[in-house]
């Protein structure tokens, strides 16, 4: 979409649709912003519609300035937050597709959110384009050829306009990097093998200016990549190492490095997982486009700072070659690691590129991965797991998630998780006991990051993919953490 900020009246701004948020119980600023209709009023009084959060309600008024107003429920005022912006504009959104709506005017109401106007805009924006992201695969980002096309915010005070403006080029950025790695998730795993998702990345290299470098199997065998080279030797697609990284960062700043998980389709290999929602496993490199969207975003808003974006990229297929349960393999760090089970290939990948990435001595790092069932079973659909050794890092994380609905749970990890990963024939094995085993996966990654990096691990198995949809997005890849680790990173170089 294109938007704009406009400083005419709300009845003066021309537009298909003309969308007004309420405060629940708020039904007076409605009569004033669009200059005391009496019809509006009796309307809304007979349809007993009071403001409720995701409740909506289109009226067609008649008389000098006809057209189709959307009213919709930001729920009542000491219960409104960020996220409720989001929801309600994502149902204003979805609302207006259905309408067929091509120019969309809203009158966001930050006085009587209690949130500034900058927030509002930004949230608004945010939350209308993720929910009109369409449910077809390749197309997550094209929202514009399935609704509508120019959104104008109206600015009833001259002072908002700046913020305003702001907040609508904020909201246009986070939501270009969610989209980003919506889009991504959803690709079928024939369009986004480990060489397509290279090509992506340098796609999105070349758009946000960052120097992209990708290493085949000849370079991985030379840096003895041994847990990403022996995820991948099952498969005719083979594996890639990707890096991103920022062009010009200013002198003394600080170096953040996001490491992603990339496998772009998960059998389990010879652990072959059950076929039913096997078709799922095409998410399992949600974390890689997690990274990669929170780098459009990072790049977007010029932030102080030394991107370093990784990506461990590989399929894990069941063909002769694959790895077996029981075999040793050496990683790049030197570490032996004996595979307990294929399906646990997601930390192989990541020890690698996690060692990798620390020899460039990160200021801070951070890892997402869609790495364990167990953390689902945890922690569900609405929350991601988090772990590491930086209270400092969780604490931005925390932070970061809250502000942008992207939530994260701490949880334990102490020697006792390391203890469990012991092998009697490898210096690792690759899984713990079936209890907590997002904290003893999470204990594996911790031995290829020295305790001298503040590190952090999000697991986001669970709120990576959704089966349901809602208000800020379809059934499939939900593009959850790009804005979370974007945010993150503007807090760390605040």
């Amino acid at each position: 979409m294109r938007w704009s900020v406009v400083k005419s009246g709300v009845a003066r701004t021309g537009g298909d649709l003309l969308i007004l948020p309420v405060v629940e119980g708020d039904l007076a600023a409605v009569q004033r912003l669009t200059g005391g209709r009496d019809d509006l009023a009796a309307i809304v009084e007979r349809a007993g519609f009071r403001g409720a959060a995701a409740s909506t309600l289109p009226v067609f008024c008649a008389g000098p300035a006809t057209g189709w107003i959307l009213l919709v429920g930001l729920g009542k005022p000491d219960r409104i937050s960020l996220e409720t912006v989001r929801k309600a504009a994502g149902t204003a959104a979805q609302q207006a597709r259905s309408m067929r709506a091509r120019t969309v005017v809203v009158a966001p109401l930050a006085a009587e959110t209690g949130l500034d106007a900058e927030t509002v805009a930004r949230c608004w924006v945010e939350g209308f384009e993720m929910g009109l992201a369409p449910a077809g695969t390749a197309d997550a980002r094209r929202s514009a050829t399935h609704g509508p096309l120019v959104g104008k915010v109206v600015a009833e005070r001259e002072r908002d306009r700046e913020a305003l403006r702001r907040g609508v080029s904020q909201g246009e950025v986070a939501a270009a990097g969610c989209l980003e790695a919506r889009r991504l998730v959803n690709l079928p795993p024939n369009q986004l093998t480990p060489q397509l998702l290279a090509e992506a990345a340098r796609g999105i290299a070349k758009r946000s200016g960052y120097r992209c470098t990708v290493l085949g199997p000849a370079q991985l065998r030379t840096l003895k990549m041994g847990g990403l080279l022996g995820v991948g030797q099952g498969s005719r697609n083979a594996p890639r190492l990707i890096s991103l990284e920022s062009r010009g960062a200013p002198r003394g700043a600080p170096t953040v490095a996001l490491v992603g998980k990339g496998v772009t389709f998960d059998s389990g290999g010879i652990s072959l997982k059950p076929g039913a929602k096997m078709e799922v496993m095409k998410c399992d490199m949600a974390g890689a486009a997690a990274v990669l969207g929170a780098a459009v975003i990072v790049a977007a808003r010029r932030l102080p700072v030394r991107l370093l974006v990784v990506v461990p990229t590989a399929e894990n297929m069941p063909d002769g070659g694959a790895i077996k349960p029981s075999d040793v393999l050496t990683m790049a760090s030197g570490t032996t690691v004996e595979v307990l089970n294929t399906d646990a290939e997601g930390r192989l990948i990541l020890a690698d590129a996690l060692h990798w990435t620390c020899r460039r001595r990160p200021d801070y790092l951070i890892d997402a991965a869609t790495l364990t069932g167990a953390c689902v079973i945890a922690l569900g659909q609405d929350f991601a797991g988090l772990l590491g050794n930086s209270s400092e890092l969780v604490a931005v994380l925390e932070q970061a998630g809250g502000e942008t609905g992207e939530r994260v749970w701490p949880l334990p990890l102490v020697d006792a998780h390391r203890e469990a990963l012991q092998s009697k024939v490898a210096d690792l094995k690759n899984l713990g006991p079936r209890e907590g085993g997002a904290l003893t996966a999470a204990a594996f990654l911790s031995q290829f990051v020295p305790e001298d990096i503040a590190w952090a691990h999000v697991d986001l198995a669970g709120p990576a993919w959704t089966d349901k949809g809602g208000p800020l997005g379809p059934r499939g890849g939900t593009g959850f953490g790009a804005r979370l680790l974007a945010r993150a990173v503007e807090i760390l170089v605040g």
